[in-house]
């Protein structure tokens, strides 16, 4: 199962490269490209966060889970309706978190580890972002205009590129390199992508499939004989919930909405059902280690 994690990486680099000589500027592909990978690998990867700290959650553990994961929601929402801009800082803060964390799954940090989640995080978003900066500034136009920060690219790509080498290098003199030789080959091809297309790649291959099957790792062993089966079972309802409560939001706005509104609205509502997600993902995962 862990070999499927070099495998996907290896693929996400082929769809990367087939794109850039390719199907550069098509749209129709990069939605397709989209699509396939948020429902098959992104949505599902968290939805078994009611199995990570109790397997064997009964009917009442259930349902306490589920009020505590819509009251984080509601919350989230809330923040986002009246305060937009620390909203959008607060999401971009968790996800840097979150997917630096995904990067060392199984490497414990001794030193500063969460420094080292997030500035490894920022690089790879910020190479997302300021790869494709006016794309994500038309995007995020209607919360903010961030127009003013293209400069400050560069700046923020190197420095946390060198600050996340850096603490690494203090954690582990052997693993660094590699990790270091990754960064460069991701952060150069991310760069030349488009947002959507980067985005996509990167937030399947490098953060969502490493982290589905660390779930799956950590429980096979209550899913029984045929557990591969089971586990994709259990994949089912809270990804069928979660796409068809997005897809409802989005069709009810979708007639007096363009594209770019329609992009930042589901991103919030990514936002949304990622805040509790990153909550139940850091106690399971920082368990694991210990």
């Amino acid at each position: 199962m862990r070999d499927i994690e070099k495998i996907g990486k290896i693929l996400g680099l082929a769809i990367a490269a087939l794109y850039l000589i390719f199907f550069q500027g098509n749209e129709i592909f990069e939605w397709i490209l989209f699509a396939t990978i948020l429902l098959t690998i992104g949505i599902p990867h968290g939805a078994l966060d009611h199995l990570l700290l109790n397997p064997k959650i009964d009917n009442k553990g259930l349902i306490k889970f589920i009020i505590k994961y819509l009251a984080i929601i509601i919350g989230y929402l809330i923040v986002w309706i009246y305060f937009p801009v620390p909203a959008l800082i607060a999401f971009l803060m968790m996800s840097a978190y979150h997917f630096g964390q995904s990067h060392f799954i199984r490497m414990e940090l001794e030193k500063l580890k969460k420094t080292t989640y997030f500035f490894t995080g920022v690089f790879y978003l910020s190479v997302i972002f300021w790869g494709d900066f006016e794309n994500t500034a038309i995007i995020l136009m209607g919360i903010v205009d961030i127009l003013p920060l293209e400069d400050f690219g560069w700046p923020v790509i190197i420095s946390s590129l060198i600050i996340s080498n850096f603490l690494m290098a203090k954690n582990d003199t052997k693993a660094w390199r590699l990790f270091a030789i990754e960064m460069l080959i991701m952060g150069m091809v991310l760069y030349q992508l488009p947002l959507l297309v980067g985005f996509i790649i990167y937030f399947g291959f490098w953060h969502a499939l490493p982290s589905m099957t660390e779930e799956y790792q950590s429980l096979k062993w209550y899913f029984g004989k045929d557990h591969f089966k089971n586990f994709v079972k259990r994949l089912m309802p809270f990804t069928a919930a979660s796409i068809g409560g997005m897809w409802v939001i989005l069709a009810v706005f979708y007639p007096g909405s363009d594209s770019e509104e329609l992009i930042l609205l589901f991103f919030i509502l990514v936002s949304l059902i990622s805040a509790p997600h990153i909550w139940y993902m850091n106690i399971f995962l920082e368990a694991r280690k210990s």
